[in-house]
């Protein structure tokens, strides 16, 4: 594989990996594989990524991209078939899919009938165990506190304003797939996958406007053990910081890096950059060498731990 190339660690059911998924495919982006549980421990991934623990993470060398928002600049970085801009309401609503709708989505169903999905997903074990690693995961996340009657209502009016701003065009972006079209397809397939709504059930915009995003596909994928991107990983270097980041007054100090809404597990390392998009960390091990982890500014904080 060339040094730039894109390894995705992610598994199948993971709705926000099937965001960069299809588009990977849609931008004719090939990548590679490398599967994961569906909760941790993930031991080969703890190497390169800390205590990162959400799904997907994206490595291409020794660079370690935790967050959607990176990967798909990452995806994006490698196409000459650029994705239409979004809109400010395109923004608003996909911002939305990704909050809001998005636990919506989920808290839907009663715990029962959840449970008895994943039952039948997983195996009792299996639901017993995603069980316990999800009950801490978005803790004092208020758009994770839904009511199943408030998480209905959420849901159906996110599916109104998505058929409405479907009306009129194939995609959120025209012609052609925007960024947003992405990031709102994500809840809705988690919401069919939770059995909490009925494809059939979906308005007909939304339903159509479905299937071909759905006709992407995942594109040129190839399969890839966690041992050979570890190797990967240890045969390269990271890329260097641009001048701007960098120059941050706190580079070189000891800090965490944690999300501000769900998984709240902090990655440590030495700070190498920061600015307005993006917190960059190197963290050194036996195992792998040098890697930089990378976060985007968004919805994380870097905090300095006092030494």
């Amino acid at each position: 594989m060339r040094h730039n190339e894109i390894i995705l660690y992610h598994y199948p059911a993971s709705p926000y990996a099937e965001k960069v998924r299809l588009m990977a495919g849609c931008l004719g982006v090939p990548w590679h594989s490398v599967e994961v549980p569906i909760q941790p421990p993930r031991e080969t991934l703890s190497l390169l990524a800390g205590g990162y623990r959400r799904i997907p993470v994206a490595q291409v060398g020794a660079d370690i991209y935790c967050d959607t928002a990176l990967i798909s600049e990452q995806i994006i970085a490698r196409t000459t078939s650029p994705l239409a801009t979004d809109s400010e309401a395109v923004v608003a609503l996909a911002d939305h899919a990704e909050q809001q709708a998005f636990f919506a989505a989920i808290r839907q169903n009663s715990q029962l009938k959840t449970a008895m999905g994943l039952i039948f997903k997983l195996g009792f074990k299996g639901m017993m165990a995603f069980a316990k690693d999800r009950a801490t995961f978005a803790v004092g996340y208020a758009p994770a506190m839904l009511t199943p009657a408030e998480a209905k209502a959420v849901f159906k009016q996110y599916l109104e304003d998505l058929a409405a701003n479907l009306s009129s065009a194939r995609f959120l972006g025209g012609d052609t797939p925007c960024l947003g079209d992405f990031r709102c397809y994500h809840p809705i397939f988690l919401a069919i996958a939770f059995q909490s709504v009925k494809e059939a059930h979906l308005p007909e915009a939304v339903r159509a406007w479905m299937k071909r995003v759905e006709a992407f596909g995942w594109g040129q994928v190839s399969v890839m053990t966690d041992l050979d991107a570890l190797e990967v990983a240890r045969s390269e270097t990271p890329d260097p910081m641009n001048e701007a980041a960098a120059a941050h007054a706190d580079v070189g100090e000891w800090v965490t890096v944690s999300p501000t809404d769900t998984g709240k597990v902090p990655v440590t390392g030495t700070l190498v950059g920061m600015d307005a998009e993006r917190i960059s960390l190197l963290r050194r091990s036996d195992d792998v060498g040098d890697v930089h982890v990378h976060f985007p500014t968004a919805g994380f904080e870097c905090i300095k731990i006092n030494q």
